[in-house]
């Protein structure tokens, strides 16, 4: 099960990002708690939410074609200082005074920019730890190391925004990435298998990634399916607080208790993955149809130990989604273009929260958080049945010529 760890860089990589995984999850606790707080507006949330993965919209695709031409290992080690930096600046911003609505905005967009780097090149940079032949090990170990840390720091964020001062959480999450770096740096970069190859230049390198998206049936279709889960799936930043406080009047602590059910079923989908190994495209199609009946049920639940088993549930379907799509893509790409196909893959997950958490935000201000999470769990429904159908049509048609 867990021959990836056996790879010493990957293995190194893995407890870093785990020790800061766990302070990011804690940040982000807090941050989504901190900005309604002080705003006390769901639309306001919203928008810094969206704030915050715009440049994860606006730089993740050129951050692909840099992860293909440039050592990946340099890149991480900037992203993840600058996101070390953020949160040390957040944390002073609070211990010194109270935050405006503006510098909150300004730090959750320069966090975005760091992940825009960071999180295409260590979906591509994960290849080069281990190999081919255990990519896929890889990538499911590394989806249990994401979700043990929301799981984790999700409790840990809501624990400590009831029981410490705010600018302990961002200070604390600020030292968490010393962990990451200090795995970087003793790392023994010469065992790294690094892809050699001519690339396109400019545009014509970008282009070259996404023609072969659009025109390669299969990975059109996973990515499809992954732009229809994020922009309307995949918002818990905006939606979980909204169901603690509007939904079920948990405050702080019941948030804490809600992310961490999400991350605990999304931790338990991952190891049990890792054995499973990678699946085809109709645990894809399952999986998000499932994830769309339990958020629509988020919508509906007044019981909190109802939306506990929700959120557990959605943590379950999420995973299973997310890492399936994950470890096809990982198998359908060349190496060559590996940095830019999974720049796509962050693009489609995180990119389209802006779109999803402000129009999630917004409908919470005007329709309710009932009515608007209800809406979206049928839109994922409704979509994902769009695409399959298109992906059905396209494959039977390509077959019959």
């Amino acid at each position: 099960m867990f021959r990836a760890l056996h790879e010493r860089n990957f293995a190194l990589f893995w407890s870093g990002q785990f020790i800061s995984g766990t302070g990011t999850w804690m940040q982000t606790v807090a941050m989504a708690w901190l900005v309604l707080q002080v705003s006390e507006s769901a639309a306001v949330l919203g928008v810094v939410t969206m704030l915050q993965f715009l440049p994860m919209l606006l730089f993740v695709l050129p951050a692909g074609v840099v992860a293909d031409r440039f050592p990946k290992w340099r890149i991480l080690v900037a992203a993840q200082s600058l996101a070390a930096l953020q949160a040390l600046v957040l944390g002073a911003l609070l211990l010194f005074g109270s935050p405006q609505i503006w510098q909150l905005s300004v730090l959750a967009s320069t966090l975005g920019l760091s992940n825009a780097f960071n999180n295409p090149t260590q979906q591509a940079f994960i290849a080069e730890m281990v190999g081919r032949s255990l990519t896929s090990d890889a990538v499911a170990m590394n989806s249990v190391q994401f979700n043990a840390t929301r799981m984790i720091g999700s409790g840990l964020g809501g624990l400590a925004v009831a029981q410490l001062p705010a600018y302990a959480v961002f200070f604390i999450n600020s030292a968490s990435f010393g962990a990451s770096l200090l795995a970087l740096v003793l790392m023994r970069r010469s065992e790294l298998r690094r892809v050699q190859g001519e690339h396109s230049r400019g545009r014509g390198a970008l282009r070259e990634g996404l023609e072969f998206a659009f025109r390669t049936p299969a990975v059109f279709f996973i990515l499809g399916m992954l732009a229809i889960v994020g922009t309307f799936g995949f918002n818990w930043p905006v939606a979980a607080p909204l169901i603690a406080e509007e939904l079920l009047g948990a405050g702080p602590a019941g948030f804490g208790a809600l992310m961490s059910a999400l991350g605990a079923g999304s931790l338990t989908a991952g190891t049990a993955l890792v054995a499973l190994g990678g699946g085809k495209e109709r645990r894809i199609i399952v999986s998000g149809a499932s994830l769309a009946v339990f958020l629509t049920g988020l919508g509906v639940s007044r019981s909190y130990p109802v939306s506990l088993v929700l959120m557990f549930l959605a943590g379950v379907t999420g995973t299973i989604f997310t890492t399936t799509v994950n470890t096809r893509l990982q198998g359908l790409v060349p190496d060559r273009l590996r940095g830019r196909i999974m720049s796509l893959f962050v693009l489609l997950l995180i990119g389209s929260t802006p779109v999803g958490a402000s129009l999630l935000g917004v409908g919470a201000e005007t329709l309710g958080a009932a009515v608007t999470l209800a809406i979206f769990g049928a839109a994922t429904g409704l979509g994902l049945a769009v695409m399959a159908v298109v992906h059905w049509i396209r494959t039977t048609g390509a077959d019959g010529q």
